[in-house]
């Protein structure tokens, strides 16, 4: 099969364990899996930079000064997630799938998944390399899959379907540092396939880059740093656009706001004035048609 695995998703799980065990109030959502899922050589990287608070506090400047704070939003998107998914299975939800899933482990870390099934679908070459690097380590969900899918051919609701999930079951949907890679028509065929396998009561939390409220620099960087890794960004989208394109497949949206207010919400005040608004997360729950 064509295609190569995500090397965003390596980043993305390296910024995971760097700030687990970071100095106090900048550890908000730990995960204590992500080291083990990384590739050697940078796993020892992310290490080097733990091996004291002031080496750790250093790195987190550096990495924000050559990032432009576009690091700084991982850890806070991954707290306003989890409070998201916590919310869900709080209100009873107990399927939990994770599109583009990368080298997520909340189905190892969040002991609140420990009545949900959760399902993870993604590229087969980024599950087989998860696969080995999980090394059997038990999940803390009730149900773990992980399932195999070409976005491009695959079906989303035959893939979960043959994975054992219920269509007919309330379920939370996890779409998180992925449209921003994907063309419009993309994105509209993954919604139109979340629509189709969501029951009355199903929450989607995605992640899209905003197209108001970012500096142009910032822009700039982000785009730079995308092609860097061969995973070019596509346009921004508008707020106004993504409620629209939730609407009209039956979701009302309950949330919406980017790094501006996750740190507020998680980081003490001096760093407050770091956070860029990279990307929004919006929630959504779809209603009774």
């Amino acid at each position: 099969m064509q295609g190569h695995r995500s090397r965003t998703s390596d980043w993305v799980a390296a910024l995971r364990a760097l700030y687990t065990g970071a100095p106090a109030g900048l550890e908000i959502a730990p995960d204590p899996v992500a080291e083990a899922l990384l590739p050697p050589l940078l796993a020892l990287e992310v290490r080097a930079l733990r091996r004291s608070p002031f080496v750790m506090r250093l790195g987190h400047r550096a990495l924000g000064a050559v990032t432009r704070g576009l690091s700084y939003g991982i850890p806070l998107r991954t707290a306003a997630i989890d409070a998201a998914i916590r919310a869900g299975v709080g209100d009873g939800i107990r399927q939990l799938v994770v599109l583009g899933a990368g080298l997520d482990a909340r189905a190892f870390r969040m002991g609140e998944l420990h009545e949900a099934h959760v399902y993870e679908l993604d590229h087969p070459l980024t599950q087989a390399y998860k696969r080995e690097r999980i090394l059997g380590r038990r999940p803390l969900a009730r149900g773990h899959r992980l399932c195999a899918i070409d976005f491009e051919r695959d079906r989303i609701g035959e893939v979960l379907g043959a994975a054992g999930f219920r269509a007919d079951e309330p379920s939370f949907w996890l779409w998180e540092g992925v449209t921003m890679y994907l063309t419009p028509g993309a994105i509209d065929a993954s919604l139109d396939a979340i629509a189709g396998a969501s029951a009355p009561g199903s929450r989607l939390a995605m992640t899209y880059s905003a197209r108001t409220g970012v500096p142009r620099w910032a822009w700039h960087t982000a785009r730079a740093i995308a092609a860097g890794i061969g995973e070019p960004l596509h346009g921004p989208m508008s707020s106004p656009d993504v409620h629209a394109r939730l609407g009209v497949r039956g979701f009302r949206v309950r949330s919406d706001d980017s790094a501006r207010e996750w740190v507020r919400r998680s980081w003490p005040a001096s760093e407050h004035h770091r956070a860029e608004a990279y990307e929004r997360l919006v929630v959504a729950e779809r209603h009774a048609q």
